[in-house]
């Protein structure tokens, strides 16, 4: 599904992405609509990836493209694509290191 707002333009696939829907998603990427606009792509609907569904993915991400992702398979396989965490559609919470771990760094210090 195509969803555009403005400067973006955002992809929403859904199912597996492999065989002829790999063309298919590639057609709307480069579609007359998504032309010179930002890029998401939404894969938190999709449940399997082929070789060139990859292929597509990495291209879309090297060419710009914001990649979102749920779930640990799909996380794994972004994260593997772009070197990065992938964007879940929710902020980032940091994480933090054991709280008794940092309050006995500070005592060692404090006392030193």
């Amino acid at each position: 599904m195509l969803h555009q707002d403005g400067s973006q333009c955002r992809l929403e696939l859904a199912g597996r992405l492999c065989g002829p829907w790999v063309d298919e998603t590639k057609n709307v990427w480069r579609s007359q609509p998504c032309s010179g606009k930002e890029i998401e792509v939404d894969t938190r609907q999709v449940t399997g990836v082929d070789t060139a569904g990859r292929e597509l993915l990495a291209a879309m991400h090297h060419a710009g493209a914001r990649l979102i992702a749920k779930g640990v398979w799909m996380t794994a396989l972004i994260e593997e694509i772009t070197g990065e965490q992938p964007f879940n559609g929710t902020k980032r919470q940091r994480r933090r290191k054991n709280p008794s771990q940092d309050e006995n760094s500070r005592i060692r210090r404090e006392s030193k």
